[in-house]
């Protein structure tokens, strides 16, 4: 599934900054948990951790804008959907089978927005 489809058959994808960051932040997170609450390694790891985020945060700003004007160089109309999110949040109802047990619909307990 991607981000959005061209009327040229384009496929966009939206990246995944943060699932690509998120190795090197739960090692900074591990570490950071077992420091001392407001010592001085602690405010240099809670540090590292923000620039971390902020990287993450940066990256989605300049893909957006570098996006917005790789469409509007080219297009002389755009069109926008109006989507519901609480459909989009919502988790599949699960199904019982013909021996009363629950057949797997391939969504976890927790799911929808969660990071992406």
């Amino acid at each position: 599934m991607g981000l959005f489809v061209t009327s040229d058959g384009e496929f966009i994808e939206a990246p995944k900054f943060f699932r690509f960051s998120q190795d090197r932040l739960s090692k900074l997170q591990v570490r950071l948990s077992k420091k001392n609450k407001h010592s001085k390694p602690g405010k240099i790891l809670k540090r590292k951790i923000a620039k971390l985020h902020q990287l993450i945060a940066r990256q989605r700003l300049d893909w957006q804008f570098k996006l917005a004007y790789h469409l509007f160089s080219d297009v002389s109309a755009i069109f926008l959907e109006d989507l519901h999110i609480k459909n989009l949040l919502r988790c599949c109802k699960a199904k019982l089978g013909e021996n009363g047990q629950f057949l797997p619909n391939g969504q976890s307990g927790k799911s929808g927005l969660n990071k992406s």
